[in-house]
C-alpha cells in the first residue's frame, strides 16, 4: 500500500531520519513506530494537491460525515 500525501513538510519530516523534540516531532515519530510495525511493502511520498485531487476531495467529504463510513 503506498501513501500518498499533499502536504509536504509532513512528508518531509515522516522521511526524516532526524530526531525532532517538538509534540510535531512526536507525533511523526508515533507515525514512524506504527508504519514501520503495519506496514512493510508500503512508501509514502508527497504528490501536489492538483495530482491529489479526487483524493483531497473524499478526504473533505469523509470528515463531514456524521458517521462512520468506508469510502
Amino acid at each position: 500500500m503506498d501513501f500518498e500525501l499533499d502536504a509536504k513538510k509532513v512528508v518531509d519530516n515522516f522521511l526524516s531520519t532526524k530526531h525532532d523534540v517538538t509534540e510535531f516531532g512526536n507525533i511523526i515519530q508515533s507515525c514512524q513506530s506504527l508504519f514501520r510495525n503495519l506496514y512493510e511493502n508500503s512508501k509514502v511520498e508527497f504528490v501536489q494537491r492538483q495530482a491529489n485531487e479526487t483524493a483531497h476531495t473524499l478526504g473533505k467529504a469523509a470528515t463531514l460525515s456524521t458517521s462512520f463510513q468506508i469510502l
